[in-house]
């Protein structure tokens, strides 16, 4: 280990770590050291609603423990991410002075160790499984010819040994045969044939993962429809949809080359290889505007209309500071199969407000004005006084002329008195006037004796 690397063991993580939110308990609780390569690699790995639960040693690199699976740093000059998706596949529990856990990568095992928030590994076997002893899946069961010299040196030496005296002559030729039997154990095995598994509707990762347990060439993946996006064997949430070769093919994997054709899991696969993308409208509503866009963005859909989720007014400025608004209502529906390049559409509305547009308050109603209240009649008369004309009840044998009439005697002259009302009571019998409305009026004698205006018909 260099002496900057030395140095830098018993330093706290990375600040970048720190500041970050994904990873601000580990670099809190862990003491295992990261460099700033390192960190910027695994910041850049990490989703971005993905945390970091727990770091582990594994050999020269460190691993971090997700709540997807595993992210194993390798190299420390130039650090390079590789994701383990999980269920992980277990293939010791925890044992030994370092508390360990043996985790199957890629068909390699990896040791685990050292965390302070995972001391026991418990948090790492729970998010995987145990392989059985019998698994084909464990190494070391079948002949590796590749380590066969170094854990069998002497029968290498002694066959080596053969070999060169049966090449010397016919006088070594006795050991000839010993030597050819050595030359047996030695020699590869003959590759078999292999019928292509099928790998169609399996997560991309785990199918690289699955093909590494046997010879090929090489493993690549390779966008499925006709956008050609870039894409490699560890890349997470895309699924198989087209393998070359294809299931049941029979074929020597040393010889070739198995290419896995994939695409988004938010995507139907296409009918055909390299055909049109199929994507699946998402369910948006209740997200915030920001990680809708996102999800939008992410599934190639750059054009998207925004509108006001009350008044339907269109937003002209996009998202401008309207990143935490809710989305109400979204075109197209969820679940709908939409071509690429496709127009969306969503109705926005403010934090805390409801979707719905609240109903208007009622205006209050004008309280009706007052009828107005009938005025009492007055037609008494006091002192052998008379009323005529428009008079209200003169007393003390008053007069009052309503326009030719004079108080004196009570007779008229003229037009007769004006202003009176029926019923009022009146004097001298006989006397004519004319109401306040203008009809017509006689002064009348009632059964009673008395005399009272009433209403002359001729």
């Amino acid at each position: 280990m260099s002496g900057e690397l030395i140095k830098r063991a018993g330093e706290p993580l990375s600040e970048l770590l720190a500041k970050d939110r994904r990873t601000a308990e580990v670099a809190a609780g862990e003491s295992i050291s990261l460099s700033d390569e390192q960190a910027k690699v695994l910041l850049g790995e990490l989703g971005s609603k993905e945390d970091v639960r727990a770091l582990y040693h594994n050999g020269l690199g460190c691993a971090a423990l997700t709540g997807s699976g595993l992210i194993l740093l390798h190299n420390l000059l130039k650090p390079k991410a590789v994701r383990v998706p999980a269920p992980l596949r277990i293939l010791r529990r925890t044992h030994g002075v370092f508390n360990s856990v043996a985790v199957l990568v890629h068909g390699q095992p990896h040791k685990l160790w050292g965390s302070k928030l995972d001391p026991k590994g418990e948090s790492l076997m729970a998010m995987g499984e145990i392989l059985p002893p019998d698994s084909p899946l464990r190494p070391g069961r079948g002949v590796r010819l590749a380590t066969w010299p170094t854990r069998h040196p002497f029968l290498v030496s002694a066959a080596a040994l053969g070999i060169l005296v049966a090449a010397l002559g016919p006088d070594f030729g006795e050991k000839s045969p010993s030597a050819g039997e050595k030359k047996e154990v030695v020699a590869q095995k003959p590759e078999s044939a292999l019928a292509v598994p099928d790998f169609k509707g399996t997560s991309l990762a785990i199918a690289a993962e699955s093909a590494g347990l046997y010879p090929w060439q090489a493993v690549t993946a390779a966008d499925a429809s006709s956008a050609h996006r870039p894409v490699v064997i560890t890349t997470t949430g895309w699924q198989v949809c087209f393998q070359s070769p294809s299931h049941n093919e029979t074929v020597r994997p040393m010889a070739r080359t198995l290419t896995l054709y994939a695409v988004p899991e938010q995507e139907k696969c296409p009918t055909r290889l390299h055909g049109p993308r199929r994507v699946i409208m998402p369910d948006l509503v209740g997200d915030r505007a920001d990680d809708a866009s996102s999800t939008l963005e992410d599934l190639g859909f750059d054009s998207t209309t925004y509108f006001h989720a009350h008044t339907g007014k269109h937003m002209d400025d996009g998202l401008q500071g309207r990143t935490d608004w809710r989305v109400c209502r979204q075109q197209p529906d969820p679940g709908t199969e939409v071509a690429s390049g496709a127009r969306i559409s969503l109705w926005l509305i403010g934090p805390g407000d409801p979707c719905t547009k609240p109903s208007p308050k009622p205006k209050p109603q004008p309280k009706p004005k007052p009828k107005p209240r009938p005025q009492p009649s007055y037609g008494t008369t006091s002192g052998g006084g008379s009323t005529g004309g428009g008079s209200t009840g003169t007393s003390g044998g008053g007069s009052r002329s309503g326009g030719s009439s004079t108080g004196s005697g009570g007779s008229t002259s003229g037009g007769g008195q004006a202003g009176i009302q029926f019923g009022q009571f009146c004097s001298p019998v006989g006397a004519v006037a004319t109401t306040i409305d203008g009809r017509p009026a006689k002064c009348f004698r009632g059964r009673d004796g008395r005399a009272r205006w009433g209403y002359n018909s001729g």
